[in-house]
């Protein structure tokens, strides 16, 4: 019964059949709104009700081959896109919700949602396009012609620009936050996570489940930041070849990584609950302990050792 419900196949071919077959174009029409209505009811349920991207987008796409222009297929659709992070996708169907003139249009609710993913779309699309731009200025291209639109480019840096914006890192990966969810997440601790903060004001702090947040130095806590990323365990050289030699920049001996760790087990009462040590052959390798989780609060600018 459900399957029937979610799948209408029958009532599509009978639309579809009926469409072929009908030669006035004024019941085409309606045939075609009543298909509409089909496909965005399906989309709708696969966007909200059982979360299933892949079906909601066939059927939004389905709506849009016959009315390119209608508000909710463009919204739902834009709304699949813009969780996926495909933002140019998704600032294509916002825009097309948002300029549907024919009834039904969107809710003030949904206009407005429309146009904050939006903004944050362009942002995003932005700050891709500056590191592209920066990336690409050792290639070679047309120097002169290039020269008149640069004068055009409103930002000129892509630092500049992540540097307002705020960002979670996580096991996942990283995540392009407002300011009001940042700052909300630090007040959510779970069950064996660590939370990393990089703070203008208050410098370099870490915390374990929900606890005191307590201050590191640099390296230790790039160090930490390093060993809770990685997903297998790490050797003193690896240590030294991926924070020191690459991300910082200078050189260091295993026994100073050794005594650094020692350090960081004494000050750090929390240590053992967060990082195991085990052995590659004869060496001890470290990494984070099963089951611990982290996050990484900072600016979208900040670098990290295995980003290098």
């Amino acid at each position: 019964m459900i399957e029937k419900e979610i799948f209408p196949h029958k009532r599509e071919r009978q639309l579809c059949e009926e469409w072929k077959k009908e030669k006035d174009r004024e019941k085409r029409r309606k045939i075609e709104e009543q298909l509409v209505s089909l496909y965005v009811y399906v989309g709708e349920y696969f966007k909200m009700s059982r979360p299933d991207p892949k079906q909601a987008k066939v059927y939004l796409q389905k709506a849009l081959r016959y009315r390119p222009d209608h508000a909710i297929a463009n919204y739902r659709l834009a709304h699949v896109y813009y969780a996926e992070a495909q933002y140019g996708k998704a600032a294509f169907h916002f825009e097309r919700a948002l300029s549907d003139e024919r009834g039904g249009k969107l809710t003030d609710t949904q206009q407005l949602i429309s146009y904050m993913l939006l903004a944050n779309c362009g942002i995003l699309l932005a700050s891709k396009a500056l590191k592209k731009i920066e990336e690409m200025e050792d290639s070679s291209y047309d120097e002169e012609l290039v020269e008149r639109y640069r004068g055009e480019i409103l930002l000129q840096r892509a630092e500049d620009f992540a540097r307002a914006l705020y960002c979670i890192v996580t096991p996942d990966g990283r995540d392009i936050v407002a300011e009001e969810r940042y700052f909300a997440e630090q007040e959510k601790c779970l069950p064996r996570e660590v939370q990393l903060l990089i703070s203008d004001g208050d410098g370099l702090l870490v915390r374990y489940e929900g606890g005191k947040w307590m201050t590191l130095d640099y390296a230790s806590f790039y160090l930490l930041a390093l060993l809770l990323h990685s997903e297998r365990p790490l050797t003193g050289e690896e240590i030294r070849e991926t924070l020191f030699f690459s991300f910082l920049e200078r050189g260091v001996t295993e026994a100073a990584i050794r005594k650094m760790i020692e350090r960081l087990r004494t000050r750090l009462s929390f240590w053992e609950e967060m990082i195991e040590t085990t052995r590659i052959g004869s060496k001890a390798a470290r990494r984070r302990q099963p089951g611990v989780s982290y996050r990484i609060f900072c600016r979208a600018s900040d670098v990290f050792p295995w980003e290098t």
